[in-house]
């Protein structure tokens, strides 16, 4: 995370160097810069599981093509949970406190709520890993219940990892 953030910092123009020599903005700019970084991180996030969800669908329209419409409710409530995450993530709260901010983030929430974010990539990649093998248990027609099992249940601990991010930001729970 810290590579992304001093891309962002770097990408400054002249103006901002400039109005960061002003005695308190260069504090502000730092809670810019996170915002940014974080809206960064959690867009690449949605991005990531979105791509997944799309793969469900496709795999959804082969099996109801075939013998497969068993499966279709179990495999669309995996979609769902997948869908919903990405939609969160791409609109949670952002990882810092602004000047005005009810609830306040501190360093340790703030390093907290980044190694939840580094874990969601981890789960992305989990998700795909579960997809991967719900097509090949979908082609070879064998063992596509207990795959499309792991992958709820892979998409259900997405969700339990972003309530947890959540709860960071609140002070209610630690890593």
């Amino acid at each position: 995370m810290e590579n992304l953030s001093d891309l962002v910092s770097s990408q400054k123009g002249g103006l901002q160097k400039l109005v960061e020599k002003i005695p308190g903005i260069k504090g502000y700019q730092k809670l810019e810069d996170r915002r940014d970084t974080d809206k960064i991180v959690r867009e690449n996030i949605a991005q990531r599981f979105n791509e997944q969800w799309g793969r469900i669908s496709a795999i959804e329209k082969d099996l109801a093509k075939g013998s497969g419409i068993v499966y279709l409710s179990d495999l669309e409530s995996a979609a769902l949970k997948i869908r919903q995450f990405a939609d969160r993530i791409k609109t949670a709260a952002y990882g810092y406190a602004g000047l005005f901010d009810a609830v306040k983030v501190d360093d340790i929430a703030l390093q907290q709520m980044y190694d939840y974010d580094l874990y969601l990539f981890d789960l992305a990649d989990a998700v795909k890993k579960s997809i991967d093998k719900v097509e090949d248990s979908v082609a070879a027609n064998d063992g596509i219940d207990a795959a499309i099992k792991d992958l709820n249940k892979t998409a259900q601990e997405c969700i339990t990892a972003l309530d947890r991010r959540a709860e960071v930001k609140l002070g209610t729970q630690n890593l």
